[in-house]
């Protein structure tokens, strides 16, 4: 009578405070299982209870979440699970054994589960395929078999119908309906720029057809890699650089666009966005975004990222860079040549990574009338000496680490940075590493 009067509690008890995860996890007994789901950018935490000796639990989460949860153990294993229906009930051994995972009342997370696994396999197949079509198209041994070569197309073809197949015939307000072509962009991303090229266009074109005000983005844990995918996708689809920078700033122009109406996520677009192209020294794709913003949507923004934006208004190609007090008195503007200004640190992984490229470089570019001038924003006296005495060019640092005024005037937010300027201090160019500013040497300069 008291276990009948608990359950009885415990079903008032989840109907009014939320929908639950529960079930049987045998070698889960007694350990700590947490439920995370996720909100753009963020993961967050929805439910935590502790499993008993048999390894039964009940995980009470929120009642307007829907969406994707990860189910995570005491020691780490974890499984994803679909949370769009109010009562999901699991059964099986451990949480790394998907083979032992069923699921009860669960229509969603019985058609993830099987496209997950299904996929794999159509995966491998169309990858075994794909081989023998180009083995029997090119290659002079196996060309004048023609009859094979149209099975193992059609062999291709009827993957490739037989998956759509499965996605179209599922429920179309479901949450895995939805969720299925998104996880797949993501997974094949890096595939199709190694192998499939022919593939981009598509992808293109569906990452500018999204609707990312569309609210299943939220919960689908799939927001950051599908953004940062798409661009890692155009730079390196093998175009040239103002190509790829035409492209990335198509996209970038119809996701200021779309969000432009949503005050909420476009903020947080516009900073991670931002922060990406900065971490991946794609100066103009994000001197483009940082255009469109400053430009429409400046009143939404957070004021710290203002701030870094108005490095590419303030400090655009063509404008007038600041002057930098340097040794000895002696300001930049007095050397009159070109000049290289590097912002780097002795601490920074990246900086050490290009030094030798720098020295390798540095008597040719010497003798095009181009001079290195080097910004340290270390604080340590002896790090510095240590790491940039050996080296031919001017170096300098206040130790003043972030708050050295050179960084706070050319708004210096990570190193390395560079600054390609003329005798007069006019920005020529803001290279994103060695290669990129001697690609535009070779182009630009005869001297």
């Amino acid at each position: 009578m008291k276990s009948f009067t608990f359950w009885c509690l415990l079903a008032l008890s989840t109907a009014l405070q939320g929908q639950t995860l529960q079930g049987q996890l045998s070698q889960h007994a007694g350990q700590e299982l947490r439920l995370l789901g996720f909100a753009y950018y963020q993961t967050i935490h929805l439910a935590t209870t502790v499993a008993d000796s048999l390894g039964h639990f009940v995980l009470t989460y929120p009642k307007d979440y829907v969406g994707m949860g990860i189910l995570k153990a005491q020691n780490q294993a974890s499984a994803l699970v679909v949370l769009s229906e109010k009562k999901v009930v699991l059964s099986g051994t451990h949480l790394n054994d998907l083979a032992s995972l069923t699921f009860f009342n669960s229509p969603a997370n019985t058609h993830f589960g099987y496209y997950a696994k299904a996929q794999g396999l159509y995966a491998n197949a169309q990858s075994a395929w794909q081989y023998l079509d180009k083995l029997y198209t090119n290659e002079v041994l196996f060309n004048g078999q023609k009859k094979l070569q149209k099975t193992i197309q059609k062999e291709q073809l009827r993957l490739q119908k037989e998956e759509a197949a499965f996605v179209a015939g599922l429920d179309q307000k479901s949450y895995v309906r939805w969720y299925i072509p998104y996880r797949k962009a993501v997974q094949e991303m890096p595939g199709v720029v190694r192998r499939h090229t022919e593939r981009i266009p598509a992808m293109l074109h569906q990452f500018r057809t999204t609707n990312f005000n569309q609210p299943h983005f939220k919960t689908s844990g799939l927001f950051r890699e599908y953004l940062e995918g798409h661009y890692l996708l155009i730079e390196n689809m093998g175009q040239p650089l103002d190509s790829v920078y035409r492209q990335m700033n198509l996209s970038t122009q119809h996701l200021l666009d779309n969000l432009q109406a949503n005050d909420t996520l476009l903020p947080q677009v516009a900073k991670n966005l931002f922060n990406y192209f900065e971490k991946r020294s794609l100066y103009k794709a994000a001197a483009y975004l940082s255009r469109g913003l400053l430009n429409n949507f400046e009143g939404m923004l957070d004021p710290s990222l203002v701030a870094q934006l108005e490095s590419y208004r303030k400090l655009k190609v063509g404008a007038t860079a600041p002057d930098i007090l340097l040794q000895n008195n002696t300001k930049l503007s007095a050397i009159k040549t070109r000049k290289l200004l590097v912002f780097g640190a002795s601490w920074c992984p990246a900086c050490k990574k290009e030094l030798p490229e720098l020295l390798a470089n540095h008597a040719q570019w010497k003798s095009k009338n181009t001079t290195i001038v080097y910004i340290s924003i270390d604080t340590d006296a002896r790090a510095f000496e240590t790491t940039y005495e050996q080296f031919p060019w001017q170096s300098f640092c206040d130790f003043k680490g972030w708050e050295t005024q050179a960084a706070k005037d050319y708004l210096i937010f990570g190193t390395p940075s560079y600054f390609l300027l003329d005798a007069n201090n006019q920005i020529l160019l803001r290279p994103k590493s060695v290669a990129h500013l001697n690609a535009w040497m070779q182009t630009h300069l005869k001297d």
